[in-house]
């Protein structure tokens, strides 16, 4: 049977919200016969465990969910720029509050997050980028305010 990763990923979920851990009963009374092929591939794939009708949510399946939690940001400097790697490509855009405050809602309504968090990851990335510059460059951009 074809299983959709996404329905995988949905299980795993399923099992966090639940504490960990769930009976096989609750998952077919969702999905029917489907669920043994969901749960059979994340147990292949040892996202999660078995222990009789419960499944269990593994360490390797709790680091999956938590990397595809959120949109990773990350920033470099360069030139008197900052650019910032994201899901969606990579930006150039200057280190000013307002450059940053735009990007973070572009951002966030892309990813589905609200912009304070996506903001205060993107000036918190930021401030690293521009501590890291290399030599006399870190003198060309604004301080930034990290809180």
């Amino acid at each position: 049977m074809f299983v959709r990763l996404g329905d995988v990923v949905r299980a795993l979920r399923a099992l966090e919200a639940r504490g960990g851990s769930a009976r096989l009963a609750l998952f077919e009374r969702t999905w029917g016969p489907y669920a043994y092929a969901a749960l059979g591939l994340a147990l292949e794939w040892g996202l999660a465990e078995r222990r009789g009708d419960v499944y269990r949510l593994s360490g390797r399946g709790r680091r999956l969910l938590r990397e595809l939690d959120g949109c990773p940001v990350e920033a470099r400097a360069a030139g008197g720029r900052l650019l910032l790697e994201t899901p969606f490509g990579e930006y150039a855009v200057e280190p000013t509050a307002g450059s940053l405050l735009s990007i973070a809602y572009k951002l966030a309504e892309a990813c589905r997050e609200r912009p304070q968090i996506m903001h205060r990851r993107i000036v918190e990335e930021a401030a690293k980028a521009v501590a890291r510059a290399p030599g006399l460059e870190k003198w060309l951009y604004a301080p930034l305010a990290t809180r």
